[in-house]
């Protein structure tokens, strides 16, 4: 059940993320400084890869091809906007590295740390 869930969470982060990054005005845009938006979203993204890794019993090194997925998606996403109308940036790709990343290794330390009983 949770594998399932897990794999659910991560596709739903990409799908986000993708709708958000791509769309040419997604709903909800402007709200928040653009910083804070590509921070979350990819964080999203990251925290479901580390719940994903926990729930299929990956081993610590699929951890690297995790990560190399996040920087994948965060380039595609970056270079995507260029056909959307919208404008891609650097600095946004160092949020969304920063997030994705960032969010991942946490969240995978944390949910060991929590699997192994430790407070």
């Amino acid at each position: 059940m949770l594998l399932w869930a897990a794999r659910t969470a991560a596709l739903g982060a990409v799908g986000v993320a993708l709708y958000l990054t791509l769309s040419p005005d997604p709903t909800g845009a402007g709200l928040l400084p653009p910083w804070v938006g590509h921070l979350g979203i990819f964080a999203g993204v990251g925290v479901s890869f580390a719940l994903l890794r926990h729930a299929s019993g990956w081993a610590r090194s699929r951890l690297n091809l995790l990560a190399l997925a996040v920087v994948g998606l965060s380039v595609t996403t970056e270079v995507g906007q260029s056909f959307t109308g919208r404008d891609p940036g650097l600095i946004d790709l160092v949020f969304d590295l920063a997030g994705g990343l960032g969010a991942m290794f946490a969240a995978d330390a944390a949910l060991g740390r929590r699997l192994r009983g430790e407070p």
